[in-house]
């Protein structure tokens, strides 16, 4: 029987309102976005600094991004050691929290192969990206003896999920309003400081179809309490112009052609953390009368036993190498 380790790479976020973990956290992440973007070393230090301030003052809790990965990890353990077969694994690593992705790229002694899981559903190259690079630098018996699992962008089984996600938490809303149902993308730099494409893979194709790809699926769901699917961003704002609309500008105007109530899902964010917790107060602030907000899939059964079955698709193809084929290696 084969040992195979599992990692499920994600974002990770500060757990704390603490100063020095989320500013710990900001740095890493601009870090790497300063890889790909112009991001002036005086720049990143005071968003840092600002963020871990703020986060400080406000207090209460941190994010639950780190937590929900974990339980992630635990549910997708026991998914697979139902199933039996191969003794996998499974365990949560981080690009900007710890544990950190480089430093736990390396296959563990014991372990015969590893599979890395990008949970950031659309493609770029500050996404699986970042596992793809970080091998790349490791030693050439990691290397070929990992695979990153991505395109879930294109995958009409994720697409199948999330629409029946969507459906089951969706929730009663007033029958006198006109409803739209916003789903919400974490958004990309689409043309660098100077006008021009982007000098890196963004991701701008993957979110497209992924986004749309859902918006179809939901538009032809039948007896829907929704009258209409429109798409929205969360930006950062720096390195670039970023995907439009932003939120604030769907819900303007949505609001200014009469809609009255929105219920906006996430679908980019396979867990909640500390975007999604903040978008009730987000929407709430806006200029529609009925706002809600859905949440992530987290460890939705059918979530977790699709990621079971491409880890089990994986093995049956017997994929080996770095990565699946992919737009960053075209």
């Amino acid at each position: 029987m084969d040992r195979i380790r599992v990692l499920l790479a994600a974002h990770g976020e500060a757990e704390s309102p603490g100063f020095k973990e989320n500013f710990d956290v900001s740095r890493r992440t601009l870090a790497h976005a300063a890889e790909v973007m112009h991001l002036p070393t005086p720049l990143r230090l005071a968003i840092c600094t600002l963020g871990g301030l703020r986060k400080r003052v406000k207090g209460g809790d941190g994010s639950p991004h780190n937590a929900n990965t974990r339980q992630q990890v635990a549910a997708l353990q026991s998914a697979l050691d139902q199933q039996g077969g191969e003794d996998y694994r499974v365990e949560a690593a981080f690009a900007s929290s710890p544990p950190y992705l480089e430093n736990v790229i390396d296959l563990p002694a014991g372990m015969d192969r590893q599979l890395f899981i990008s949970m950031i559903p659309t493609d770029s190259r500050l996404s699986c990206g970042l596992v793809c690079h970080a091998l790349d630098s490791s030693a050439d018996s990691t290397c070929t003896r990992s695979t990153v699992l991505a395109r879930m962008w294109e995958d009409p089984a994720l697409t199948a999920i999330h629409r029946d996600h969507v459906r089951s938490h969706f929730p009663a809303v007033s029958n006198a309003s006109p409803c739209c149902l916003v789903l919400v993308l974490h958004g990309t730099v689409v043309r660098d400081r100077n006008g021009g494409p982007p000098g890196f893979h963004a991701g701008v194709e993957e979110k497209a179809v992924y986004g749309e790809a859902l918006r179809d699926a939901l538009m032809d769901v039948e007896d829907r309490p929704w009258d209409r699917v429109e798409l929205a961003y969360l930006n950062h704002g720096v390195g670039g112009q970023w995907s439009s609309p932003t939120l604030d500008e769907r819900m303007k105007q949505l609001a200014d052609e009469g809609v009255r109530s929105v219920v906006a899902y996430p679908c980019e964010h396979l867990v909640d953390g500390g975007e999604t917790t903040g978008l009730p107060g987000v929407l709430a602030a806006t200029g529609v009368p009925e706002t809600h907000c859905l949440p992530c899939l987290n460890s939705a059964s059918p979530f977790i036993d699709y990621l079971a079955a491409r880890i089990r698709a994986a093995e049956a193809a017997g994929i080996a190498g770095c990565c699946t084929p992919c737009p960053l290696r075209a």
